[in-house]
């Protein structure tokens, strides 16, 4: 820090990127210095320099009572179980507005205004606990920005009320796995060669599991110490460390893989493996190693599965003006999409 004039007490700025930067991130950023390096590498300051008043109108609309009635309840219903155990939510007194801590009154007004700002999310379960664990290192309105950032370039359309950003990007992951694990693949694949082809929309059951791996960035999945090492690599790096994490858990994991044989066992298996996962050291150490997937490469696909989604929409309301009324069954073969989003949005429960 001190070599390239940067303040190491309350650092606003940090070292360019490079080799040597890496490094160190991947080492792991410093308590007191990581939301605002993750503010930094991120682009929140120029984000913030270029809506500077949008975060207080925002806050003015909610005041006005703008914010729907749904996204109210769905708020209030999430906001006293984000972090319970934490001293900076959890009051010392029976939850209501007055005994309420101030970090949890900050995190309320955050996705109250993040709703607003984004309709087509509006709130989703998990959006508590990403807000929440980024105002435990940031100030609120630098926190809004990073909520924003997460939603828009690391995970684009997760959140989404049609969940098509989730859809895509685990089609993505069960991707990667099937050209960079095989032997896994054969296992959760269950022997299916269409699942994870462009041209279907089925998904091997094991997918689901992982689900909130990415909705949530591994709260509640990994241990919240290799969380933070997680978002200190993914806010320096780009989301490729998200997939590259969760391969990186199937390769530690891939013994107890290979010794299941019943499907739902497989399924436990899968979804409990990170919680066991205290060494955060040798994941990155996986993820990080070369030839791993890159940027681009999934920027690459996601444009190919959103692009089938696409096809597929026009498929079926083309299909859907052949049925007389509308109330029909769609022909046989047609994927009913919306029925594809209902089941993936019954199947996100809420971090725990």
């Amino acid at each position: 820090m001190r070599e390239q004039g940067c303040a190491t007490h309350f650092p606003d700025l940090f070292p360019d990127r490079s080799p040597k930067t890496l490094r160190y991130v991947r080492k792991g950023i410093p308590p007191a210095w990581r939301g605002a390096a993750w503010f930094y590498y991120s682009g929140g300051a120029k984000l913030l320099q270029e809506n500077a008043r949008t975060y207080s109108s925002l806050l003015s609309r909610c005041k006005a009572s703008e914010l729907s009635s749904n996204d109210i309840e769905a708020i209030e219903r999430d906001l006293h179980r984000t972090f319970p155990d934490n001293i900076h939510f959890k009051p010392d007194q029976p939850a209501n507005h007055a005994s309420e801590t101030p970090l949890l009154s900050s995190l309320r007004r955050l996705l109250q205004a993040f709703a607003i700002h984004r309709p087509q999310i509006g709130y989703c379960q998990s959006l508590n606990f990403l807000a929440g664990l980024l105002l435990l290192f940031l100030p609120e309105e630098k926190a809004f920005w990073m909520l924003h950032i997460i939603t828009s370039e690391h995970l684009p359309g997760t959140h989404e009320i049609s969940l098509e950003g989730a859809n895509v990007d685990l089609w993505v992951l069960m991707l990667a796995l099937k050209e960079s694990n095989p032997g896994i693949w054969a296992k959760v694949g269950v022997g299916d060669e269409e699942a994870g082809s462009v041209h279907t929309a089925r998904l091997p059951p094991i997918s689901f599991c992982t689900t909130s791996w990415f909705m949530s960035m591994f709260i509640g999945t990994l241990p919240i110490e290799s969380v933070l090492r997680v978002w200190d690599v993914v806010f320096y790096e780009g989301s490729k460390m998200l997939f590259r994490i969760a391969l990186a858990i199937f390769k530690v994991g891939e013994q107890r893989i290979k010794e299941v044989n019943d499907s739902m066992e497989l399924f436990q298996v899968v979804q409990t493996l990170p919680r066991g996962m205290l060494d955060i050291g040798l994941l990155l150490a996986i993820s990080c190693r070369r030839g791993g997937i890159s940027q681009e490469w999934i920027g690459k696909k996601r444009k190919e599965r959103r692009a089938w989604y696409a096809k597929e929409r026009a498929r079926v309301a083309g299909a859907m003006t052949l049925i007389d009324g509308g109330d029909g069954p769609i022909a046989s073969g047609t994927p009913n999409l919306s029925q594809v989003n209902s089941t993936w949005r019954r199947r996100v429960g809420r971090v725990k």
